[in-house]
């Protein structure tokens, strides 16, 4: 009935927004571009003043939309196709765009208060950093007539277009905005005007999830500290933070070797005015440092979990928890083209509608300087990555370090005078700053934060979801470079006009916050590589750490805020890792340490610091092997480029398979002679018939899992898989299913001695070095010949490295008995690993219709099944410590591969879900379904392809919002059944 309702809806509302013939100066909601209706191609042009009036244009605006849902953007103006692009994006997807705007600027409690208790914590987490706060800031700095102002303040009038036709009732949201729908008929005024500032908000979260690393540091701290008074020195552990937390690669492969600049000035970057005396840099040290001053109470450092907990899950509303981001770029010389090949997969989380809008945006038709089409981020005027006549572009976190903390020494204020903090050997006093926040239906809540000038706000203590007053002398503080304004969105619109790599490279020294590796390929046949951001430079003191006896100061952990451990300046960017038409023929960056600062397993100690929390190398090791066969064999294609970014080898499976093999032969052969391995001896003896059948028939399967791909080996929808397919997927399920098993037997007694659980990076790094160079650990044991991470704390026995992965795989096939039956033939690795894209929008009751699939899905009950496993190229991470759950939720935001020929642009791309936020809508489900099956079709970008796939156009005109300036005639006709219209391009 409801969903009958709305379709009935939608026709009265498609109807009354285009007008019907003779009908001039009816009232009219503006067109949705997607309905099934068009007019004439784009070459034969509309009559002036024919069309649906949107206030505030200048100009005549053409929109047509492809069969993909994309719109194609055609004005006079920057302005107007900005204003068109914040309308038709709120079309598309208001009721994301609101949700996500609330939780960023922490307004969420105002809305949904009652129904939620986590609304007010996610306000807290939100106020605390302030996003709306530093989007003020940056809003009020931006010149009145610069692009960006430009931008900003014509997509928020064009977003308002929208949501006035919500509060006047001309448009009713969509199915699964139920709430929002209450809501409005309940309380319209909780639907304001977007304002530029919202956008800009957005925009500093987003740089916040991939950047913002305060929390990692308390825990490093934590771990630290937790590790020196759990496993002293003389304790056969004493070096497991080494070990757990180690600052070296999994993988040593590095997009490029060592700094640019390094000992020359001959560098592709111009040299840039000096922001910092290069001498103030720490240089690499013989010996070892002094130790530094005592790491913090773990009470001080415990203080600050709740505040993490509740960031936490506001970073994941967009983040990526795992990182899983690529892009390389290939020289025309290694091409089959001759022309430069552009891949770009982002990995963010995976929420449906999906983060990201395809987007047009074309003045050149009009004498303009602007054609550029990609992805702009919902919220976002612009378009953050694509390419437009002369280049192309893709970004993914370059992990460069940009936020501190520091212990601060409180002085309590006399008299009603401030507080103060020690600094430089005086006393600082701490400002306040007030946040109200609106609960709906209850009292405001009123948050007093704390914030130290020259460093930044001090973490709040957060219990049970409130905020406590501060009950210590002793606070933290963190000092974010996003606390300051900067210019990203400049950047991103200077790449949309670039006309070639020297522009790209201009329009990026506006990026300072957010830390990406940006790729460009351009026209001429150039591909270029920079990782812009503001890197801050410390001083001396604060990079004393030493990796081997755990003592020091280093930027990674909680550091003095006494004023010896501070920002002395800014690295300058001919420093930044960055390149231009390597040697090689390629550029590759997955999130990876760039220039191999962490080879040695201490960053700290370089001629330049940029970052230590970097991705353990496993997907630049698989790009690069790759890459390097493709360029060295030539002729690279761009469904080469497509095939790597779905490139499903399990790195893990590649390296420990084997070993998982040998360790249940030399079971079997203690069960044919028992006392042939003493080690395995008692498991041997304990475990049934059965158990060590299974074991047998799994380690034969893994046997002969050569490729070590992951496939899913089930219907994806398009038929029974092949056979080859089939096995590999059983050996992926027992191989990933015992690698779980595994962890928890192997590490879980240290990880519950310390407090807490290594990150999944983290583990898999240990993990590898325990199976495979356990010599290599600091936990090593000359006597045993292997690490003691091994042996099991709870036992009086000393557990062996082949004893632990028997158990674990034992363990494994026992459960996935349980869990798919007893048939192995069964263990299909899509039955257990699986992707679901969730609505964003809360829900009154149920499961939502804009989730995909959708909970009673009768197909993908569980989700979609999907091939990948942990730390592969197309990431699937499920992570390492959760024996139950191989199901994800980040990932590739898009597949965008891009060639830049002489005559322009071919590209690409697939997004995870559907343009459109509404389940009825051709465009809400489509994109998804090219996604999961690692599809990426071409887009339309000529005038000839966008005419060719056209599916419906409307044109916008300068007038009174609602209403149609002029009246129908059969050749603008843009409402179905009309005399002469026409679809496809006909």
């Amino acid at each position: 009935m409801r969903r009958r309702a709305h379709a009935a809806f939608l026709g009265l509302v498609t109807l009354s927004l285009l007008g019907v013939p003779g009908c001039a100066d009816e009232e009219v909601s503006p067109v949705s571009p997607d309905t099934p209706t068009t007019g004439e191609p784009p070459d034969d042009g509309v009559a002036p003043g024919d069309g649906v009036a949107l206030a505030g244009l200048e100009g005549d605006v053409e929109v047509v939309v492809d069969d993909r849902g994309a719109p194609h953007i055609y004005a006079t103006t920057f302005r107007d196709a900005v204003m068109v692009q914040g309308y038709l994006m709120a079309r598309d997807r208001f009721p994301q765009m609101e949700m996500i705007r609330r939780n960023v600027t922490g307004r969420l409690a105002e809305f949904i208060g009652p129904l939620s208790p986590e609304a007010l914590q996610a306000d807290i987490a939100a106020r605390v950093i302030g996003f709306k706060r530093i989007a003020d800031r940056i809003y009020d700095e931006l010149p009145a007539d610069g692009l960006s102002r430009v931008a900003l303040d014509a997509f928020a009038a064009g977003v308002n277009v929208y949501i006035q036709e919500v509060r006047d009732g001309k448009v009713t949201l969509p199915d699964g905005a139920y709430l929002l729908t209450v809501l409005l008929l309940s309380k319209p005024d909780v639907f304001t005007d977007w304002t530029p500032q919202d956008s800009l908000a957005i925009g500093r979260f987003l740089a916040h999830t991939l950047s913002y690393d305060a929390d990692e540091k308390v825990q490093l701290t934590r771990m630290a500290a937790a590790a020196a008074a759990t496993f002293p020195a003389g304790d056969p552990r004493a070096g497991i933070f080494r070990d757990f937390y180690s600052f070296a690669p999994a993988q040593a492969v590095f997009t490029r070797d060592g700094f640019p600049n390094v000992g020359t000035d001959t560098g592709t970057r111009a040299v840039l005015p000096k922001r910092f005396d290069p001498a103030q840099a720490p240089q690499k040290r013989p010996g070892r440092p002094p130790p530094g001053p005592p790491l913090p109470a773990l009470g001080v450092l415990a203080a600050t979990q709740g505040f993490f907990e509740l960031t936490g899950r506001l970073r994941d509303k967009l983040g990526d928890e795992f990182r899983g981001s690529n892009n390389w770029v290939v020289s025309g010389a290694k091409t089959a083209s001759g022309a430069p090949l552009l891949a770009n997969d982002p990995h963010l989380s995976l929420p449906s509608p999906p983060l990201f809008w395809y987007a047009h945006l074309n003045t050149a038709r009009a004498g303009g300087d602007l054609n550029v089409q990609g992805l702009a981020l919902a919220g976002l005027p612009g378009v953050l990555l694509g390419y437009n006549d002369h280049i192309a572009w893709g970004a993914t976190t370059a992990g460069h370090d940009v936020t501190d903390v520091y212990e601060e020494t409180i002085t309590e204020g006399q008299g009603g005078a401030a507080d103060t903090v020690l600094f430089n050997g005086e006393q600082v006093p701490i400002e306040i700053v007030t946040e109200t926040i609106k609960v709906a239906g209850k009292d405001d809540v009123v948050i007093e934060l704390e914030r130290v000038p020259h460093h930044g706000f001090i973490i709040p203590t957060i219990v049970d979801g409130k905020v406590e007053p501060r009950a210590s002398t002793t606070a933290l503080s963190v000092r974010w470079t996003g606390d300051e304004p900067s210019g990203e969105l400049g950047a991103f619109l200077g790449l949309d006009l670039a006309k070639d790599v020297a522009e790209a490279q201009a329009a990026l020294e506006q990026f300072e916050v957010g830390a990406q590796s940006f790729v460009v390929i351009d026209r001429a046949g150039d591909i270029f590589w920079s990782t812009q951001s503001r890197v801050p430079v410390r001083a001396a003191a604060a990079m004393t750490w030493d990796p081997e006896t755990g003592t020091g100061l280093s930027p990674a952990m909680v550091l003095p805020g006494d004023g010896s451990a501070e920002w002395i300046g800014t690295l300058e960017d001919r420093y930044l890792p960055h390149d231009i038409n390597p040697a090689r023929g390629f550029i590759a960056t997955a999130n990876n340490d760039l220039v191999g600062v962490t080879a040695d397993g201490n960053p700290f100690n370089d001629a330049h610091y940029i970052g230590y929390g970097f991705d353990p190398g496993y997907r630049i090791a698989r790009i690069t092997e790759r890459l390097d066969e493709l360029t060295a064999a030539g002729g690279v294609t761009p469904e080469d480029m497509s095939r790597l970014q779905g490139d499903h080898q399990s790195p893990l499976g590649r390296l420990l398979a084997p070993s998982f093999v040998e360790a249940a032969a030399r079971a079997a052969e203690e069960r044919a002679a028992p006392g042939t391995h003493p080690e395995l001896a008692a498991l041997v003896a304990e475990a049934s018939a059965e158990d060590l059948d299974a074991l047998a028939a799994a380690a034969a399967r893994l046997s002969g899992w050569t490729s070590h791909e992951t496939p899913a080996g089930v219907d994806i929808g398009d038929g029974a898989p092949p056979a080859s397919e089939v096995e590999d997927s059983i050996a992926a399920t027992i191989f990933n299913v015992s690698m779980l098993e595994l962890v928890p037997l192997a590490f879980g007694d240290e990880a519950t001695a310390l407090g807490a659980q290594p990150s999944s990076a983290a583990i898999a790094r240990v993990l590898q070095s325990a199976v495979l160079a356990p010599q290599q650990l600091a936990t090593f044991d000359p006597a045993l010949g292997d690490t003691v991470l091994w042996d099991d704390l709870a036992t009086p026995d000393m557990e062996s490295r082949d004893e632990r992965i028997v158990r674990a795989m034992l363990a494994a096939v026992s459960a996935l008995r349980d869990r798919l039956g007893a048939d192995m033939a069964g263990w299909q690795w899509g039955r257990l690993h699986t992707v679901r894209f969730a609505s964003q929008v809360p829900m009154l009751a149920g499961g939502s219709p804009v989730t995909l699939p959708t909970e009673d899905d009768p197909k993908f009950p569980g989700g979609f099944p999907r091939p990948g496993d942990n730390f592969g190229v197309d990431a699937a991470n499920f992570g390492m410590w959760d024996t139950d759950s191989f199901d994800y939720g980040h990932g590739a935001v898009q597949r965008l591969v891009v060639e830049v020929t002489p005559d322009g642009p071919r590209a690409w791309n697939a997004l995870p879900g559907g343009q459109h936020f509404a389940p009825e809508s051709p465009h809400h489900a489509d994109e998804a379904e090219r996604w999961r099956r690692n599809q990426a079709p071409e887009m339309y970008f000529t005038d000839e392809a966008v005419r060719e796939h056209e599916e419906s156009r409307v044109v916008f005109v300068p007038g009174r919002a609602g209403t149609r300036a002029r009246g129908c005639s059969s050749s603008t006709c843009c409402t179905p059944g009309c005399p002469g219209a026409r679809r496809g391009g006909g």
